[in-house]
C-alpha cells in the first residue's frame, strides 16, 4: 500500500509499517475509551470472555468426541455443546447414529401420535396420481409411524420402512396399531437398504431425513436408485442445511449423478392441504424445503411416461380444490391427534 505525501510516495515499509488509517482508528478507540472507561472495559472483559468461552467449549466438544459414547455422555448433550460451539462440520458416523438412535432425540422425538396428518397428506397428493394403491412403497426414515399410518389409513397398504432408532419403532407399533405387521428394519439406512434387492419397490420417499446422511455415506444415493423401481420422492431442504448433525445435500444433483430423471420440484408450502397455519402442522422453518420427484428408468414403466405429462399432473394436484378432493378425512373436523 502506498501514501502520497507533497506528491512523494509512502509505502508501509517507509513508514514503519503504520498508515494513517490505521492510527486514525487506533486514535478514535482511544478517545472512546477516555470518554467512557468502565464501559471500555466492560467491553474488553465481554470479548475476552467469549472468546474464552468457545475455546473451552471446543475443547469440550474434541473431548466428546473421542471420548463422548465410551462414558456415556447423551448424545443430546453433545449435540447441545456442539450447537453452542457454533460448529457447522457434521460429527464421525458413529455419533451421528449414537445421536439418532436415542430415545428421545431433540428434533426426532414426536409425544403425540396424529391419526391424520397433513403433512404426510402432500406424499399423497403428489404419489396417488402415479401409483396404484398395490404398489410397494418403503419410507426412509420413518420415526415413529405417522407417514405409514398415513398412507395405510388411504388404501396403500404395501407399505415398509427403515428406522435407525428402535425406540421411534416401538412407538410406531404401540400408536398405530394397523402397523403392528408392516415390516420395519431398524438401523441406519445406509446399512438396512443393502438387503433390498435391485428394483424391489416401486416406490422410495424420505421427509427431512437425507439432511442427516453423513459424507461417508453418500453411497446412500446410489442404493436408494438401485432398490426403487418407478419413483423416488425426497422432501427435503432446499438448499442444505449445514450443522453438526446435517449436511448440504443437493438432491436433485445427487439423484441426477446415480441415474435418476429429475422429473419436477414444489414447494412443500404449494401441496400443503389446508391453510399454513400452526393448527394445520405447518410451521415457518418448513417453508425451506421442497418435493423433489424421480423416475427410475423406463423399462416396464407404467402411468405417465414422459417427464413433462408428470409435470402437467404435479401442477393439476397442487390446485386448493384438487388437494381437498384428495384428502382421505374431510379438512372440517379432521382428528388431529392422540395422545
Amino acid at each position: 500500500m502506498s501514501l502520497h505525501i507533497s506528491g512523494t510516495p509512502l509505502n508501509a515499509a517507509e513508514t514503519g509499517g503504520k498508515t494513517f488509517g490505521g492510527t486514525k482508528r487506533r486514535e478514535s478507540r482511544f478517545r472512546r475509551a477516555m470518554s467512557n472507561p468502565v464501559g471500555f472495559v466492560l467491553r474488553a472483559i465481554n470479548a475476552v470472555r467469549w472468546k474464552v468461552r468457545t475455546v473451552m467449549l471446543n475443547l469440550l466438544c474434541d473431548s466428546l468426541s473421542r471420548w463422548g459414547s465410551k462414558l456415556g455422555v447423551s448424545g443430546n448433550f453433545r449435540a447441545r455443546m456442539f450447537w453452542k460451539a457454533g460448529r457447522q462440520d457434521i460429527v464421525p458416523v458413529q455419533d451421528l447414529y449414537d445421536y439418532m438412535s436415542q430415545e428421545r432425540a431433540q428434533g426426532q422425538y414426536y409425544p403425540s401420535a396424529p391419526i391424520w396428518s397433513s403433512r404426510s397428506q402432500t406424499i399423497i397428493n403428489v404419489l396417488s396420481p402415479l401409483i396404484s394403491k398395490e404398489c410397494r412403497i418403503v419410507e426412509i426414515g420413518c420415526n415413529s409411524g405417522r407417514n405409514l399410518n398415513h398412507l395405510w389409513t388411504a388404501g396403500y397398504k404395501n407399505v415398509r420402512g427403515i428406522e435407525i432408532s428402535e425406540h421411534a419403532v416401538q412407538r410406531l407399533r404401540m400408536n398405530y396399531p394397523c402397523l403392528a405387521d408392516v415390516p420395519v428394519d431398524v438401523g441406519p439406512a445406509e446399512t438396512a437398504i443393502e438387503q433390498y434387492a435391485s428394483s424391489s419397490v416401486d416406490v422410495i420417499f424420505t421427509m427431512a431425513t437425507l439432511e442427516h446422511v453423513h459424507p461417508a455415506s453418500r453411497f446412500l444415493f446410489k442404493e436408494i436408485a438401485r432398490v426403487a423401481s418407478r419413483y423416488v420422492l425426497a422432501i427435503e431442504s432446499r438448499q442444505g442445511k449445514r450443522s453438526h448433525m446435517q449436511y448440504p445435500w443437493n438432491i436433485k444433483n445427487e439423484f441426477i449423478a446415480v441415474g435418476l430423471t429429475w422429473i419436477d420440484t414444489k414447494a412443500w408450502s404449494a401441496l400443503w392441504p389446508g391453510k399454513l397455519t400452526q393448527e394445520n402442522e405447518w410451521t415457518e422453518d418448513l417453508s425451506e424445503y421442497d418435493a423433489f420427484l424421480f423416475r427410475v428408468g423406463e423399462a416396464g414403466f407404467e402411468g405417465p411416461s414422459k417427464r413433462g405429462d408428470v409435470k402437467a399432473m404435479l401442477s393439476r394436484i397442487i390446485d386448493p380444490g384438487n388437494l381437498r378432493e384428495n384428502s382421505i378425512l374431510t379438512y372440517d373436523s379432521p382428528k388431529r391427534s392422540r395422545k
